[in-house]
């Protein structure tokens, strides 16, 4: 130990030079913390959280097999639209955003008239 009247506890236990026997006052600085902690609050398991609704604008890549004509069809539908459209909205006539009007305008006619609506009329004619 050093000289000093009170001793640098904390210094001479990152020198290792206390001595073998117990810290003077290590007990009542150990209850003094307990006390002055802040009391645990019993954990409740973890609530789930909802699943939040997509972004209208999220995207996910995926990949279709369209027949050559129907790919040929939609590329002729964007090269028209991109003629058509003003110079600041060409960016609507992408074959994606086509194909995104294309199924929430099947979407909203089963919604609306179920089978009995002319694309789902026209689907499941070919299908039976």
């Amino acid at each position: 130990m050093n000289g000093r009247s009170h001793p640098d506890i904390l210094d001479e236990l990152f020198r290792g030079e206390q001595g073998s026997g117990p810290v003077s006052g290590l007990e009542e600085l150990e209850a003094l913390i307990r006390v002055c902690l802040p009391k645990a609050a019993p954990c409740n398991k973890a609530k789930l959280l909802p699943l939040k609704r997509r972004q209208a604008n999220s995207k996910r890549k995926t990949t279709h097999y369209l027949r050559e004509d129907v790919f040929d069809g939609l590329t002729q539908a964007k090269d028209i639209l991109l003629r058509l459209l003003p110079e600041g909205s060409k960016s609507k006539a992408s074959k994606s955003n086509l194909v995104n009007h294309a199924v929430n305008q099947l979407l909203r006619e089963i919604e609306e008239k179920g089978l009995d609506g002319p694309l789902v009329k026209s689907i499941l004619g070919k299908i039976e």
